[in-house]
């Protein structure tokens, strides 16, 4: 400590009469004490705040954002199957009422249009008599049918339609 001391004394009588040797001093000794207060801080920081390395929590946050990256990778997987198999389920459905017989019946019969987002499914046709009741199904692929369609099957097929392009918006 002596020797310390010994060392301070002779720089300051050296640095008295010359004022540039004098801020070199200054800015030396700010340099050393910035160097200090930068080193503590680059101490915590490897250190971390809980006696762990900051590479081994580097490697933890590596090792989370990897479990990450996969869990999103099987999500996109999953959303892009359930999407798939979204497209052909039923989803457009429009039910009509109506009179047959030109307006006795109490609009009875119906017709049920049962389609998927391509428009395929089918419509349901059924005729109420008073003897009975008829039920007729025909196939539909894009809004079509092989077989003719009545003015009111082809008005449940343009409902069911039109519920289609509302979920859509």
């Amino acid at each position: 400590m002596e020797t310390v001391h010994i060392v301070l004394q002779h720089v300051l009588e050296a640095v008295q009469g010359n004022p540039v040797l004098s801020g070199l001093t200054i800015l030396v000794a700010w340099a050393l004490i910035q160097d200090l207060f930068l080193f503590r801080r680059l101490r915590r920081l490897v250190r971390g705040g809980d006696g762990k390395t900051l590479e081994g929590t580097i490697r933890k946050l590596q090792e989370r954002v990897d479990a990450l990256e996969e869990h999103a990778t099987k999500s996109t997987v999953a959303f892009n199957n359930v999407d798939a198999r979204l497209e052909t389920c039923i989803r457009g459905i429009a039910v009509r009422r109506f009179d047959p017989f030109g307006g006795e019946g109490g609009q009875q019969s119906f017709i049920l249009a049962l389609l998927d987002e391509k428009g395929d499914g089918a419509v349901l046709s059924g005729i109420h008599a008073r003897d009975g009741v008829r039920v007729y199904a025909k196939a539909v692929k894009k809004f079509l049918s092989e077989r003719e369609l009545s003015d009111e099957e082809r008005g449940a097929i343009s409902d069911a339609k039109k519920t289609l392009a509302s979920e859509k918006s």
